[in-house]
């Protein structure tokens, strides 16, 4: 009886602490967002902040430069959709001319197939203004909020990275004073690990965005897009977002071919876009990126879901790399190996085959 008790605290303890961890997530969501974004990035730039002081650099200067090259970077590719934006907008009033022409269409459609009326869609779209008008005030407030916090938080990013990459030394410290009982070494593993997780996925992000860039720019200008380069360059970027960042990318190409093409060029984005993703998903990745985020699919979607839930499109961005580093230091803490066994990918069957063979046949002998 004192065992069960015993087991129904603990029990409840652990689910006590899960949720106000999570209600945490959710209320803090902000703050975290923000250190937890300038904490990867200052990840990724460890190495070559470390190369330049080990050129006889000072620290300040060698993050500088880093910093400098990452926002120069940022920049670059940010100048090359500006250009592309700006010619966007100079045809601007040619698509809408070519969008009414395919409503008017789409009506006529209607009309003659489902016994429609023109005046009963105009009542129906009119209603839909109507309704969008009443909430324009309340959409442009909100719009204008998520753009001054976007921009604050951009703004504040480096200024973490840069503190995170300066004080490196000191919170290796504090984390050593935090956990005195953990021998040294272990420390230095989770904290090395850590690293060459982060940097191995963003690196191989990064290569695979090129690579998808390079292969959605080539499909729309053949199946004759407007703008591929610029299409191109944004599916691949919003791969940062796992899964349906290609498809928000795409959304753009497929409605503009529709309007401007036809429905079959339509189709064909579409099915490019998708033999894009399949080659990507199945090939691209895992050989670019291999095992360094070895987070088994199904908590990979968990995660990611959870991420979404908590804290929104950020969520998803953040969530695999941040499961990676939870889950290496569960691989290096003793009394939770059992959960970084449960994040990570499971073993194949052939080798369980193999395992069991070899153990039949030692028994045998």
């Amino acid at each position: 009886m004192a065992k069960e008790s015993s087991y129904i605290v603990r029990l409840a303890s652990v689910l006590i602490s899960i949720s106000i961890l999570v209600l945490g997530l959710y209320l803090l969501q902000d703050l975290l967002i923000l250190l937890a974004a300038a904490l990867i990035l200052a990840m990724l730039l460890l190495p070559l902040a470390a190369w330049l002081e080990r050129k006889g650099l000072p620290r300040s200067v060698s993050i500088a430069i880093c910093l400098i090259i990452t926002v120069a970077a940022i920049a670059g590719v940010l100048a090359i959709l500006t250009v592309q934006m700006v010619e966007f907008a100079s045809d601007w009033p040619i698509f809408i001319k070519k969008a009414e022409s395919y409503i008017s269409s789409l009506q006529s459609f209607l009309s003659r197939n489902l016994n429609i009326s023109r005046k009963k869609q105009m009542v129906e779209i009119s209603n839909q203004t109507i309704n969008l008008l009443k909430n324009s005030g309340t959409i442009l407030t909100t719009t204008f909020g998520t753009i001054i916090h976007s921009i604050t938080t951009i703004i504040l990013i480096p200024i973490f990275v840069f503190f995170f990459l300066y004080y490196r030394s000191f919170f290796a410290q504090f984390l050593e004073m935090v956990f005195p009982n953990t021998e040294s070494h272990i420390l230095k593993g989770i904290m090395s690990k850590t690293g060459q997780v982060v940097q191995g996925y963003l690196v191989g992000l990064m290569v695979v965005m090129l690579i998808v860039s390079i292969l959605n720019t080539i499909g729309f200008w053949w199946i004759g897009v407007d703008y591929p380069y610029f299409f191109g360059i944004l599916t691949g970027l919003l791969l940062l977002i796992p899964y349906i960042g290609i498809w928000m990318g795409a959304s753009g190409p497929i409605v503009l071919s529709l309007i401007v093409l036809s429905p079959s060029h339509a189709l064909g984005v579409i099915a490019w876009v998708a033999a894009v993703q399949f080659i990507e998903a199945n090939f691209i990745t895992p050989v670019v990126i291999g095992s360094k985020v070895s987070v088994n699919p199904m908590v990979a979607m968990l995660a990611l879901l959870l991420g979404e839930m908590l804290w929104g499109i950020p969520g998803l961005i953040l969530a695999l790399p941040l499961t990676a580093i939870v889950k290496v230091i569960f691989d290096y803490v003793p009394s939770l190996q059992a959960y970084g066994y449960i994040l990570g990918e499971a073993p194949s069957r052939k080798k369980k085959e193999e395992i069991v063979e070899t153990e039949e046949k030692l028994e045998g002998k």
